[in-house]
């Protein structure tokens, strides 16, 4: 009976899960068709910034099954708002209750996790997600039903009872406290009171750690708080000193900030080129730090030791001495991939090539393959396992956990590139803004006005699209990235 209880909340937890995947697409097509309408003050093809804080237009030209809805600026900025709260509370919610129907055990099963679904099924029903509540309410009654045994019916009128039983139990315990208390002698009171000594101190303590902890969250918190809430105000309320707004309204988002950055900025240009040179360069130097890490900790052959030894110590070189050579590598005097009219698609090639290995990504990986045991590579040989095959079966999935930090490391570093991405754009004739990374936009784009009025909202909102992907990938994946770091090791 159990086991057909576990089966059953398992597979109504599934079902809960598609349509917990369906609101988060939900969620995000509704935040993409209301932003694509987002309207800009405009003359002719180009925006008008200056008008930007004062626009404030009639949305009536929805497609399909929204022609007859009307919103102004502020309902607009609302819906947009909401649509954003709700995926950031839905998609973390779904992504971990996957990694937990995966291992869900029948043990696992107990009152903390039978009041979690039912919590869960409160912010469903919060975020319109309402086939998903009412799975969670029935999955709550499930397991209610394997731990206690009760119908819904027999648990709705046990409720009364059970508090009933709860205050008889307190008044009880109280009784026997005042009874124990006039029996004791002196000897058991002074105990009592050493106990209580310890308990108010370590209580204390425990307060005191947490207030700190609090404080410190606080710091780190409140600068990115005021980033984000500076990227959706008006250019007057976010360069504002005299009277600053730490809070907003969200029908006062002005996501239109955004819209203009991605647009007319060109932003949305500038995050792909990000994410074609990121790519790129990772799935190389993936390949190549695999394959040399795999080489230094196995293979024997003449000279590894200090072969290795070369390149460890070329860590101590600062890397701005490289972009000297690798310049001249890549530019007329060598491959000519920059400074040449006809080589203008090959601009990423010299972002991407000279960047495709790390010395100490491959070091930090060889040892890792050093803690591997040496009898399981001397019984693949036996068993006449190429190196290459026990390379790719063997040690690649055990190592995958700081093959995995290497990756997320080298796509934060792509991300982040700012010299050697902004010496190859300022080579030759052609217009190498097309071929920015976001840093460099960030730094070069201008948000200054004919008038000379900086539009601080803008450059903020710029900067907040910067840090949020790196944001949500770290917390997304810190447990991979801490599990890789710790297993890295210094054996060798």
């Amino acid at each position: 009976m159990e086991k057909q209880l576990f089966l059953k909340s398992k597979k109504i937890e599934k079902i809960t899960l598609i349509f917990d995947a369906l609101a988060v697409i939900t969620y995000i097509a509704l935040f993409l068709f209301l932003f694509n309408h987002l309207q800009m003050p405009m003359d002719g093809q180009s925006v008008i910034l200056e008008d930007l804080e004062t626009f404030n237009p009639i949305y009536n030209d929805f497609p399909g099954i929204f022609s007859n809805l009307v919103l102004n600026r502020g309902q607009m900025n609302s819906i947009i708002s909401i649509l954003i709260i709700f995926f950031i509370v839905a998609f973390p919610m779904l992504f971990i209750n996957i990694k937990k129907n995966k291992t869900r055990t029948i043990y696992d099963i107990d009152s903390y996790s039978t009041a979690s679904t039912f919590v869960q099924a409160i912010i469903n029903l919060l975020t319109f997600n309402f086939v998903g509540a009412g799975l969670r309410v029935y999955n709550t009654f499930v397991y209610i039903k394997f731990l206690k045994g009760y119908s819904p019916k027999e648990f709705f009128k046990s409720i009364i009872p059970a508090i009933k039983n709860k205050r008889a139990e307190r008044k009880a315990k109280k009784l026997e406290i005042v009874e124990d208390e006039e029996v004791k002698d002196e000897y058991s009171l002074s105990i009592k009171k050493s106990i209580r000594r310890q308990t108010a101190v370590s209580t204390v303590r425990l307060l005191l750690t947490y207030l700190f902890l609090v404080l410190i969250a606080l710091i780190i918190i409140i600068p990115f708080y005021w980033m984000v809430l500076t990227s959706v105000k008006t250019f007057s309320e976010s360069s504002s000193t005299l009277n600053p707004q730490f809070f907003l309204w969200i029908d006062r988002w002005n996501w239109v900030n955004y819209k203009v950055v991605l647009t007319e900025q060109n932003f949305g240009l500038y995050i792909k080129n990000t994410v074609i040179v990121a790519l790129l360069s990772t799935f190389g130097t993936i390949i190549t730090t695999v394959l040399s890490a795999y080489a230094f900790a196995r293979i024997e052959f003449k000279g590894r030791e200090l072969l290795f030894s070369i390149l460890i110590m070329t860590m101590m070189i600062p890397g701005e001495l490289y972009i000297i050579t690798n310049f001249i590598t890549v530019s007329k005097n060598g491959f000519g991939w920059i400074g040449n009219p006809a080589g203008e698609n090959q601009y990423f090639l010299a972002m991407i090539l000279p960047f495709v290995t790390s010395i100490s990504y491959i070091f930090f990986l060889r040892q890792n393959f050093k803690q591997i045991p040496e009898s399981l590579y001397k019984a693949a040989r036996v068993d006449g396992c190429s190196d290459f095959k026990y390379l790719m079966r063997v040690m690649v999935p055990i190592a995958s956990p700081t093959i995995f930090t290497i990756t997320i490391l080298n796509i934060f570093g792509s991300w982040n590139a700012y010299i050697w991405p902004r010496i190859i754009t300022s080579v030759g004739d052609i217009n190498g803004s097309n071929y920015w990374l976001i840093s460099n936009a960030l730094r070069d784009t201008d948000f200054v006005l004919d008038t000379g009025r900086v539009m601080y909202n803008l450059q903020i909102a710029a900067s907040t699209l910067v840090t949020v992907p790196l944001l949500i990938v770290f917390f997304m994946f810190r447990k991979y990235i801490m599990n890789g770091i710790g297993r890295s090791g210094t054996k060798g």
